[in-house]
């Protein structure tokens, strides 16, 4: 990995200051990983605050947010943060991992064990969408 992209929404936490988005910039740097903080763009809230993803992934600013990381893609191997560390209960799967997978870009997710687990195409969007 030679970018990380941060897509918490919030990237603060009031009981793990370690995981402020300062601090893992800054260690980050000091290992020679770039650092990019994308919430606004990528995060899973809507502008009501809920988590809604259909309705986020129709949003332009996400849209905007996709575009920007396939072009990262060409140039760094990204690796996408949030504050979940089990990516099933994460917006990175349920949502950018969905919507990179229809644009057919392979996504493998870290499990919190640190095993790589290829992203599988979510059942709630095939039957939103008639897939």
């Amino acid at each position: 990995m030679t970018l990380v992209v941060d897509t918490r929404s919030y990237p603060y936490s009031s009981h793990a200051e370690w995981f402020n988005r300062d601090r893992i910039e800054n260690g980050l740097r000091k290992a020679g990983i770039e650092y990019v903080f994308m919430g606004s763009r990528l995060g899973g809230l809507t502008e009501d605050g809920k988590f809604d993803y259909i309705k986020r992934e129709k949003d332009p600013l996400y849209q905007e947010g996709i575009k920007q990381l396939l072009e990262y893609a060409q140039e760094f191997n990204v690796a996408v943060m949030s504050s979940e560390a089990n990516f099933l209960m994460s917006h990175r799967h349920h949502l950018i991992a969905q919507t990179l997978l229809r644009l057919r870009v392979e996504v493998v997710h870290i499990n919190e064990f640190g095993d790589d687990v290829p992203a599988q195409p979510d059942l709630f969007h095939a039957l939103v969408e008639g897939d």
